[in-house]
């Protein structure tokens, strides 16, 4: 042998002794005592070196074929003994990027991608004795399966399919089966039921000199530190206890003890996308748009539309189910699941909507002559709404045909206590007083003694608004500016504070100080007040002369298009999309983030101006989103995430617009 490496022979004999396969001892019969005891191959077998002996030799152990695939590229295949196997593979990159680069692939028929030493590979398993045609087979087979399952991992991908049809389940199924750790990832809290519940905000009272941007987010962190909230609007429990969460602004909601289930109307809060808060309560007051830009602070949004959020305290989910309506005020019928809405459509327009157990909406009527801040009541029964203004009227309107009435008695609520009737806190000659009034009888049936307050009330406003009745009958919830002095109100105005009173003898006091602080800076301002525990199922009948005097209901308005608040979503759709871009790069969990961009997408997908405007954007980043899956950027719960956002970029496309669900989150991991 040390002759013919020195050349010392023949061309011949050289070719013998190059052609040879050298193999262990043991693989000669004669001497297959010797092989040791072992589960696999030590050294490759005779039959697997004969069998790859056109192959390039790249080691004792390996060898090497280039193979071109069924899409016309060349490919590398790999031969040999690793770990005792003989296997065909192919190499797939650094082992450290994982096998979720390719999750179509792995463990697809005979194949496995695994890692071998620092290197991914696609992985097929050799049969024993096969001879060189066999195994030029198998190497053709392992690069031509491999590009077929990456072309079709491509094509999956990057053509995303149509959201599922609805499935019929009534939505509040839905939210109540889905496990804890589904779509929403942002459970909301209930705390341990409390009798009343209210939504607030806090108003900050400092001359406009004084207030900048670093003082009002100085503020805003102290408040954040002590009550979980800052500026924005939130909902909370009596006793002050926090119920909504500090990513959502809640203006307001309300919940049903018997089932669990939650309606709240609101939006995103500035820290959803890592800005100060601050800019909270700039997108109330309009500071965003104005003083703060000039103090060098711009961006977080202007004056948001709300979003009509759905969820269940069981499960923890808590939804955006509808973004092309302004919900200012919400209701829910405990007993049949349905759920009440008080839309702004702009100037003093509104109009009132229901929702059925599936999630649908039916506009009832336009409404005129609206702020903004009224509450909407469902009677006892379900079959008529109220929507009461502090003074001059009420709007009735019948829930089966939204045929409306304009009521001549304001600043009323639902009574428990009998059938067809309201109570309404009046204000006549300095004095306060609640009475009844009968809509059957169409006249005032009785008197409650004059409210008295443990405290002073202002001059210029000694009012009690929007009351709210316990379903025993006996107290009254009102908001009230009593507990600010006149001079205080005189410089700043003044916020709404919840009075509790006892109609039996009109005994009332101010639930909490109106100040969070000594300063008097941070002042409470209640939107609504209302208690927890069902009200009697009263029916209603209204006055022949009231019957005759309901009005067709109005379902025409310029501004009852769902596209009509695209502007507000598009805000909130780049922003949150660009954290989700940040987070998945990031590698950090987004799923979170995915309901509010699929419900921020319906009113842009109606509005044919801001679609254009963005489209390029948002059908790009379906696409290279999706294209991110094969190649292992996109991993995990992001390829679900993505998914569904892929699928509702489908939907808009192809015109479904009908599809596009934000519950259809609930199926994430």
């Amino acid at each position: 042998m040390e002759m013919v490496n020195l050349g010392s022979t023949t061309s011949a004999v050289v070719d013998i002794v190059a052609g040879a396969d050298v193999v262990p001892v043991w693989e000669v019969p004669e001497f297959s005592h010797l092989r040791p005891n072992s589960d696999g191959h030590m050294t490759l077998p005779l039959w697997a070196r004969r069998a790859a002996r056109l192959w390039e030799r790249l080691g004792q152990e390996l060898y090497k074929r280039q193979v071109r695939d069924v899409d016309g590229d060349d490919m590398n295949v790999l031969f040999g003994l690793i770990d005792g196997r003989i296997i065909l593979m192919l190499g797939l990159g650094l082992a450290s990027e994982g096998t979720g680069r390719y999750p179509a692939l792995d463990g697809q028929g005979p194949y496995s991608l695994e890692r071998i030493e620092e290197t991914l590979a696609y992985v097929l398993p050799v049969p024993d004795e096969i001879d060189a045609t066999g195994l030029s087979e198998l190497s053709q087979r392992i690069a031509d399966d491999f590009a077929t399952g990456m072309a079709q991992l491509r094509q999956a991908t990057s053509a995303p399919t149509l959201p599922p049809e609805p499935d019929g389940r009534l939505l509040w199924d839905r939210l109540e089966a889905a496990p804890e750790e589904s779509a929403a990832l942002r459970p909301f809290h209930w705390p341990a039921l409390a009798p009343y519940i209210t939504t607030e905000r806090v108003r900050e009272s400092v001359p406009e000199s004084e207030s900048t941007f670093e003082s009002v987010n100085a503020l805003a962190h102290q408040l954040r530190a002590k009550r979980k909230s800052g500026f924005e609007h939130t909902w909370r429990a009596s006793g002050d206890a926090p119920i909504s969460p500090s990513w959502l602004t809640i203006q307001s909601a309300t919940f049903d003890p018997n089932t669990g289930r939650t309606v709240a109307s609101g939006h995103f809060t500035h820290e959803v996308w890592d800005l100060p808060p601050a800019h909270d309560l700039g997108a109330i007051d309009g500071r965003n748009a104005f003083s703060f830009t000039e103090q060098g602070h711009p961006g977080g949004l202007l004056w948001p539309s709300a979003t009509l959020y759905v969820g269940s305290s069981r499960s923890g989910v808590f939804l955006p189910l509808d973004s092309k309506a302004n919900v200012v005020s919400v209701d829910l019928h405990g007993p049949t699941g349905t759920v009440a809405s008080l839309e702004f459509l702009g100037g003093s327009t509104g109009a009132a909507s229901l929702y059925n157990g599936t999630g649908q909406r039916r506009l009832l009527t336009v409404v005129e002559g609206i702020a903004g801040n009224e509450p909407i009541r469902f009677s006892g029964d379900g079959s008529w709404i109220l929507i009461t203004t502090a003074s001059g009227k009420s709007i009735l309107i019948e829930a089966a045909t939204g045929r409306w009435l304009s009521l001549e008695v304001a600043n009323a609520a639902w009574w428990p206590l009998g059938e067809s009737s309201l109570l309404t806190i009046e204000h006549e000659d300095g004095k306060v007083v609640p009475r009844l009034f009968s809509l059957a009888a169409n006249s005032y049936t009785r008197t409650f003694p004059q409210i008295t307050l443990d405290m002073p009330m202002l001059k210029k406003f000694p009012y009690f608004w929007f009351p709210s009745v316990s379903p025993d009958g006996r107290e009254i919830l009102a908001l009230t500016t009593a507990g600010v002095s006149d001079d205080y109100q005189s410089a700043y105005g003044a916020g709404d504070h919840l009075a509790r009173i006892t109609l039996e003898d009109g005994n009332g006091t101010l639930l909490h100080e109106p100040f969070l602080d000594s300063a008097q800076v941070l002042e409470r301002d209640v939107r609504e007040a209302r208690w927890t525990q069902r009200p009697p199922q009263h029916s209603v009948q209204l006055h022949s002369d009231l019957a005759a005097k309901l009005d067709a209901p109005k379902t025409e308005h310029e501004h009852l298009s769902p596209a009509r608040w695209a502007d507000e979503a598009e805000a909130i759709l780049v922003a949150t999309l660009n954290k989700a871009i940040e987070l998945t790069k990031a590698g950090q969990p987004m799923a979170h983030l995915m309901p509010e961009v699929l419900a921020s997408l319906a009113p842009v997908a109606h509005n044919a101006a801001v679609w254009d405007k963005q489209s390029q954007w948002l059908i790009g980043l379906q696409q290279a989103t999706s294209n991110l899956v094969p190649d292992g950027t996109v991993t995990g719960d992001h390829v679900a995430a993505w998914g569904h956002y892929g699928s509702a970029i489908a939907a808009i496309q192809t015109g479904r617009l009908d599809l596009l669900d934000p519950a259809a989150t609930l199926s994430l991991p």
